[in-house]
């Protein structure tokens, strides 16, 4: 990634596809990964300074739970507790993704599947009631009906919420919510969902697009309605735009 800038705040969401950068991203505003020049700022202060403090920020990635090895609903327990959050939201969210606390108990973060690991990981950012909430691919590896029940919990969110994912489909389910876009390391954006309903991808650099992106260096535009394109939502997931831009 390089040149990457831009200013988050609501709930928002970046659409990109597998491989565009996004998971390194959130990592980077995290400070699980090290950035070679510009910065990261949180509510004015530097990413690297805001180490360890709590109700700023929390994200559902799993490194970040697995400095005690204990079993998961320890594991719950002590993070909400050492965050002043609430591990019975945390456990609720669990049991409504079809786990039961019975099996956590049994079970070590390490030893779950990755669908199951990420259900924990997201249930446990959100039961932090952190001001800012980090979620890399928090859809990924659930049905349609859990998919619909992730995203009445993060509507429903009291504070700013920055999520990805590679799904388009999603976004008549996300309609209050903005969007980045991001391909081969380079933010594009914003736009509302609401103006995203309707729009088509036209692989050929056209006048009055919404938005214009370099995808394997063609000029690819966002266009508001119209007959010409392929219908955004249509596509399910943003790999597939590697498909058109070779048909071109």
């Amino acid at each position: 990634m390089k040149g990457v800038s831009g200013t988050f705040d609501g709930k928002l969401l970046i659409l990109g596809p597998n491989g565009s950068g996004k998971t390194t991203f959130f990592r980077a505003i995290c400070g699980l990964t090290n950035i070679e020049s510009g910065k990261i700022t949180i509510d004015g202060k530097n990413v690297q300074d805001l180490y360890a403090a709590t109700g700023v920020m929390s994200t559902n990635f799993q490194e970040v739970y697995t400095l005690v090895s204990t079993n998961v609903c320890d594991i719950v327990k002590l993070y909400t507790d050492l965050s002043n959050g609430d591990a019975d939201l945390a456990f609720e969210i669990i049991k409504n993704m079809g786990i039961t606390e019975d099996f956590l108990r049994k079970r070590r973060l390490g030893e779950l599947s990755s669908g199951q690991s990420k259900i924990v990981c997201t249930a446990l950012a959100l039961a932090m009631k952190s001001k800012h909430i980090l979620l890399d691919e928090p859809f990924e590896n659930l049905d349609p009906a859990k998919k619909g029940k992730m995203v009445k919990y993060l509507d429903e969110y009291k504070g700013v919420v920055l999520g990805n994912t590679h799904e388009t489909w999603l976004l008549k389910n996300l309609q209050d919510w903005k969007v980045f876009f991001m391909f081969e390391g380079v933010i594009y954006g914003p736009l509302s969902v609401k103006d995203l309903l309707s729009a088509k991808i036209s692989l050929a650099d056209e006048r009055g697009a919404l938005l214009k992106v370099k995808v394997s260096n063609k000029t690819v535009s966002i266009l508001e309605g119209g007959k010409r394109g392929t219908l955004l939502s249509s596509l399910e997931n943003l790999d597939r735009i590697y498909d058109l831009a070779e048909e071109t």
